[in-house]
């Protein structure tokens, strides 16, 4: 039987991951969690508390997204290493554990940035990249589902019928992203793969979509078929 796998992370920091780590662990997910400590898009009052991340880091992955969550492209390369670099330090000493993982903030960055994430000691980088269920670069991974993307039309729309083998009624019904992570997670089941679904606490929050979630977290929890893993766990499958 090919094996398995099923991988969720949530960005930046946000105040809302502790309901979110509640739901998680109440259906026995496995759960990365990328932290912008001093993230700028957020008042200070909606990030993660010090001894929130404390908390988080006893059951999850904790895992870095740079220090402010500008966009690495934007800046020069020597603060986008300070920004690799610094994150994985600070949260290092904050959870008493080495971090392992970095998600670029945005999804942007360049070979560059891979190289500096590389020579920062990490050991997987994820991206925003969708629809994918292998591991090919662990530096460049890319994930199977965004919950919440605005989606583009003709790349989603050609990526989930091809997913469904093109019948139009299960094409339509996979419009809606719960449909959609559960079509997803039937398929790695059926054909083995990693299922790699991410999201944002701050976004479920806002669209007051915990009970859609809740309802995903259940149909995808404690399946015997399934290897529950963390984001720095897939290598082993990769």
């Amino acid at each position: 039987m090919k094996t398995a796998v099923l991988t969720t992370s949530w960005d930046d920091g946000h105040r809302c991951d502790v309901r979110l780590a509640r739901m998680l662990k109440e259906y026995g997910l496995r759960a990365t969690f990328y932290v912008a400590p001093e993230n700028q898009e957020f008042a200070k009052q909606d990030l993660l508390s010090l001894p929130e991340i404390v908390d988080l880091s006893q059951d999850f992955e904790i895992g870095a997204h740079s220090m402010t969550h500008r966009r690495l492209p934007n800046i020069s390369q020597q603060e986008a290493a300070r920004e690799i670099i610094e994150s994985k330090a600070v949260l290092e000493q904050v959870v008493g554990k080495e971090i392992k993982v970095f998600c670029y903030p945005g999804g942007a960055y360049t070979k560059l940035h891979v190289q500096l994430v590389k020579d920062a000691g990490y050991r997987y980088a994820r991206t925003v990249a969708r629809h994918t269920f292998t591991m090919d670069n662990p530096y460049e991974a890319g994930t199977s589902l965004h919950v919440y993307r605005r989606r583009r039309f003709g790349f989603d729309l050609w990526h989930t019928a091809r997913l469904v083998r093109f019948r139009p009624i299960k094409v339509l019904h996979c419009l809606e992203w719960d449909a959609l992570a559960k079509a997803m997670f039937d398929r790695v089941i059926k054909e083995g793969g990693i299922c790699h679904i991410w999201g944002h606490s701050w976004e479920i929050d806002e669209h007051d979509d915990w009970e859609r979630l809740e309802n995903v977290f259940r149909y995808i929890s404690a399946n015997p078929q399934v290897n529950y893993a963390t984001n720095g766990e897939l290598e082993a499958y990769s």
